[in-house]
């Protein structure tokens, strides 16, 4: 049962993702004081976030 709250979870985390925008993820990584390429897909932007848990 662990695994399936385990999944679940993921899915979660996993659309929050999806539904943040690039502008979202830019203001984040400037209140954290990370800096990225002005032109970086959402992608790229998304491996600077520090990831919780």
């Amino acid at each position: 049962m662990a695994t399936v709250i385990g999944r679940s979870r993921n899915r979660k985390a996993k659309k929050s993702t999806e539904n943040i925008t690039v502008s979202e993820i830019k203001a984040k990584l400037d209140e954290l004081g990370i800096e990225y390429d002005k032109n970086a897909k959402k992608e790229d932007l998304m491996t600077l976030l520090p990831q919780k848990g």
